[in-house]
């Protein structure tokens, strides 16, 4: 068991984080594909709906895209961890050979 004041970090957990989110953003990515609009009403309806369909989709890629640097955050930080925990354990064997 951890103290207050200590903290410990699972590498692998974070990938399996990262892992888990870019598969919820491959899965739903699909659904971005927008019905033709020029065939709806009159011209002005038609270009009404082809406005919102694009603002709706450019939304939902920013959603898109920022979830993907979600994944690359925590695959990133596991490996920022990871190579602290190594640069540690090689920091401590040198000192142990003074």
């Amino acid at each position: 068991m951890l103290a207050m004041n200590e903290w410990s970090v699972d590498p692998e957990g974070l990938r399996f984080a990262a892992s888990v989110v870019r598969y919820a953003v491959q899965i739903t990515e699909p659904e971005t594909a927008t019905a033709a609009t020029a065939r709806v009403g009159d011209a002005e309806l038609a270009a009404a709906l082809s406005a919102f369909m694009q603002a709706l989709t450019g939304g939902w890629m920013q959603r898109v895209s920022a979830t993907e640097g979600v994944c690359q955050t925590l695959a990133a930080s596991a490996t920022l961890y990871e190579t602290a925990d190594e640069e540690g354990v090689r920091d401590v064997r040198q000192a142990d050979n003074f």
